[in-house]
């Protein structure tokens, strides 16, 4: 996905519901506090997650967040993160999963938890998300 290439986040695992991401903290991810942005904390939560469940579709089906709660522990100002995304429960329609990052220490960065709603296709058009 060319958005998170360009923030350098990297899969490193996905299977079997579970997805884990990684990423080398730049200048670019950082708030004018310079912390890592809750944005680009959640975005990784958001990615792991829904990684995550696609890995658990048949190729060409999609998902998309319908809500997402975070709650952040931690400020990080360098070093790698590690967010692991799991699916937890899955319907005909939506799914649940939940997320966590882990800092460079190990440490827990931050934790959410999603639900998701199952796509017939990967990419929809316009008139098929009214």
């Amino acid at each position: 996905m060319e958005f998170t290439s360009a923030l350098g986040i990297e899969t490193t695992r996905t299977r079997d519901g579970e997805c884990r991401i990684e990423v080398e903290i730049q200048p670019i991810h950082l708030s004018q506090a310079e912390r890592v942005h809750g944005g680009f904390l959640f975005t990784l939560l958001d990615t792991a997650m829904g990684r995550a469940l696609l890995s658990t579709l048949p190729e060409g089906r999609g998902c998309a967040t319908l809500e997402c709660k975070i709650n952040f522990f931690r400020p990080v100002q360098k070093g790698r993160l590690v967010a692991i995304g799991k699916v937890v429960n899955t319907t005909r329609s939506t799914a649940y999963a939940e997320g966590s990052i882990a800092n460079s220490d190990g440490k827990l960065v931050a934790r959410s938890s999603g639900t998701f709603f199952f796509t017939e296709t990967l990419v929809q058009s316009d008139r098929e998300r009214l």
